[in-house]
């Protein structure tokens, strides 16, 4: 299948390489084509990537650039083309950008994805797509190549995807946050925390991503080498923060950890992991 792909970045690359791997043509465009492999067919831009792709990948910082790099991309789309937007962001822009790929004849997937960088290397990645079940199926093979094909969700319609994302993220902020502190307790209180952390999720009564694995496998050893970084951390709350606005819904819990990620951006900077948040308890 031809794919144009833009944006081989620090998740976008590794998602090209598994591409390649799998038989696919790519055209890749990148703002740093001189860091890509050689060997690889890189273009000039966003329309020369998409010209004559079946399926048009993008991974971009935000909702201005997939706004901006879209509206290139439907300059050269072919009738029938699927743009799979990878970005997470604004639900509203997906529904609009949509729009304007309809006029197109081109589908539009917001379809973020779920695991990191790792999970991308490992084939294990999650998508959630949103957008209509024939544009799921045409670009199946392509998320399949990336991810992990049993991870992959169909949500709704367009927007759908970047709601469960912002959720996901919402919950993953809130519990990081809250891990960091609940640990300082143990710490404290002379309670061993690899000790605490392994009796709490054996116990299955507080078990979950951040204590399990954020925790014993990144914070404790003092790595907070971006996997996520806390930038786009920031970026996704207040996405998140501005669809529950958009509906009316409150979210006390989730602006305080979002207060807290804050917080440790304009102490650790937004290039370091979320995790850096832990730091504020003191790991």
């Amino acid at each position: 299948m031809r794919v144009g792909f833009i944006g081989a970045g620090l998740m976008g690359a590794p998602m090209v390489e598994r591409l390649i791997a799998a038989g696919h043509d790519v055209a890749v465009s990148s703002r740093a084509p001189a860091a890509l492999p050689a060997e690889w067919h890189t273009v000039s831009g966003p329309a020369a990537a998409a010209d004559g792709a079946d399926v048009i990948c993008t991974v971009l910082p935000d909702s201005e650039e997939v706004r901006t790099v879209v509206g290139e991309v439907l300059t050269a789309a072919k009738p029938g083309a699927v743009v799979v937007e990878m970005t997470t962001h604004s639900p509203q822009v997906a529904r609009e950008l949509a729009e304007r790929a309809r006029s197109s004849d081109v589908e539009y997937l917001d379809c973020p994805a779920g695991g990191g960088i790792a999970a991308v290397r490992a084939g294990a990645l999650a998508f959630w797509a949103g957008g209509s079940e024939a544009a799921v199926e045409r670009a199946r093979p392509v998320l399949a190549a990336i991810g992990d094909p049993e991870r992959l969700r169909h949500c709704g319609p367009v927007g759908s995807g970047l709601v469960v994302k912002l959720l996901n993220n919402y919950l993953v902020a809130v519990n990081a946050a809250a891990s960091g502190e609940a640990l300082a307790l143990a710490r404290e209180a002379g309670v061993d925390v690899r000790t605490a952390i392994e009796a709490v999720v054996s116990g299955g009564g507080g078990a979950n991503a951040q204590l399990a694995n954020l925790y014993p496998n990144r914070v404790l050893a003092g790595d907070f080498e971006a996997g996520f970084k806390l930038g786009y951390m920031v970026k996704d709350l207040r996405h998140a923060f501005d669809l529950a606005a958009e509906l009316g819904v409150e979210s006390p819990l989730g602006r305080a950890a979002g207060a807290r990620m804050d917080e440790a951006a304009e102490r650790y900077g937004t290039e370091v992991d979320f995790g850096s948040v832990s730091r504020l308890s003191g790991w």
